[in-house]
């Protein structure tokens, strides 16, 4: 699982550079955040790198699969993410290669997040945040 994660990262850092940011990661993985990432009007977010492989089945929808993101940290306790600690929740869709920038105000303390990257016009939650780099354009 550690592996995985950290080439959600990865693919991330290379992603977010590619989209014109700048990209700075801490020594060690102690920190509530992945990295620091800095737009072209130097303004800084803290970012926090989940991700997912596969979708799982969504008995909601009558069987149409979910990706599901866990998007809590610490350990066997499991708590909301502090969103004066994190700016952005970036979740990763390692299946389609697919990223979510999500601002942590809009997670409302949810542990895991259910996203649908694969349902076109999808009305669910956060898929407004899907492939949407322009979070970061905010001086």
């Amino acid at each position: 699982m550690k592996r995985k994660g950290n080439l959600y990262e990865q693919k991330y850092f290379a992603s977010a550079l590619e989209a014109g940011l700048e990209v700075f990661i801490p020594l060690g993985d102690y920190l509530p955040q992945d990295c620091l990432v800095m737009n072209s009007a130097g303004r800084v977010f803290k970012v926090q790198v989940k991700g997912t492989e596969t979708k799982s089945r969504d008995p909601k929808r009558k069987g149409v699969g979910r990706y599901q993101v866990t998007t809590s940290s610490g350990g066997n306790g499991k708590v909301s993410i502090d969103c004066t600690k994190v700016d952005i929740i970036v979740a990763y869709i390692d299946e389609l290669n697919t990223f979510y920038h999500i601002p942590c105000i809009e997670l409302d303390g949810a542990k895991r997040i259910s996203l649908y990257p694969h349902i076109v016009n999808s009305r669910a939650k956060h898929e407004r945040f899907k492939n949407n780099w322009s979070v970061y354009k905010i001086s």
